[in-house]
């Protein structure tokens, strides 16, 4: 696979995963020339904590603001499934990885939290619609060091401020790619390249060992799969909050 270049088929690709989150998978990714109406470039996200401040103060839960540990929670997951979202459904979809650099990739936020991802450009890596084990292995190996570059500076600032250890927050941001991927898997017909992505990127031979976890699946009642997280994202210690089916907390869990 060639160095970063303009992949072909790039916008052809967006529609596709466009469908799909018109479909009701919530995987939301976009092209924009730049940032603007809502939109900020992942730069921003910076080792000053200047907008992850402000985005922590925006967030609220269901019976008011939870506690500033669950925030600074809430917001790294929700970046962390932003970009598994915009990695993996590109891959999962057609072999294609987009460039996360952070100066290619925007992010919306609502609430405080990241709702959405987009690229400013084309370009990126082609491994092929169906890669064989050895492109996927290189395109998790591309996947890998963008999204956790992208993670760095916010997991850093939260552990700095005493808000949520880095451990704990780079355990979470793999199960939010993990359980992103079980998502990019339906949604374009491909569970078994998504699972085995899932395991080449976070899975516990990782080359990354922040981001090494258990890659562990579960059926609920109506037959969906979902991935059983290593940590716990704290919404049961908000009002009304209960723990997750996923949980590592539920007793007996399957």
């Amino acid at each position: 696979m060639n160095e970063a270049g303009r992949i072909d088929g790039f916008d052809r690709t967006l529609g596709r995963i466009g469908a799909a989150s018109a479909d009701g998978y919530g995987i939301i990714v976009r092209r924009r020339k730049g940032p603007g109406d809502g939109w900020f470039s992942a730069s921003e996200l910076d080792d000053s904590g200047r907008v992850q401040a402000l985005l922590l103060s925006r967030i609220s839960g269901m019976a008011g603001p939870p506690e500033d540990h669950i925030r600074a929670e809430w917001l790294l997951e929700s970046l962390a499934r932003a970009i598994a979202d915009l990695g993996g459904s590109f891959i999962v979809a057609s072999g294609q990885l987009p460039d996360l650099s952070p100066g290619n990739v925007l992010l919306a936020a609502e609430g405080g939290l990241v709702r959405a991802t987009a690229v400013t450009s084309d370009r990126g890596f082609d491994g092929g619609d169906r890669p064989d084990r050895d492109g996927l292995a290189e395109l998790a190996d591309r996947f890998r060091p963008g999204f956790a570059g992208l993670l760095e500076p916010t997991v850093n600032w939260l552990d700095l401020q005493g808000l949520r250890p880095a451990k704990t927050l780079w355990h979470a941001a793999a199960d939010r790619l993990a359980q992103s991927l079980v998502w990019s898997g339906k949604a374009f017909d491909r569970p078994d390249l998504a699972l085995e992505l899932t395991r080449l990127t976070v899975g516990p031979e990782s080359p990354d060992p922040r981001l090494a976890i258990p890659v562990e699946r579960a059926e609920d009642d109506w037959g969906e799969e979902y991935h059983l997280r290593s940590t716990c994202c704290l919404a049961y210690r908000t009002g009304g909050g209960e723990l997750c089916q996923s949980c590592p907390l539920v007793k007996d869990r399957s």
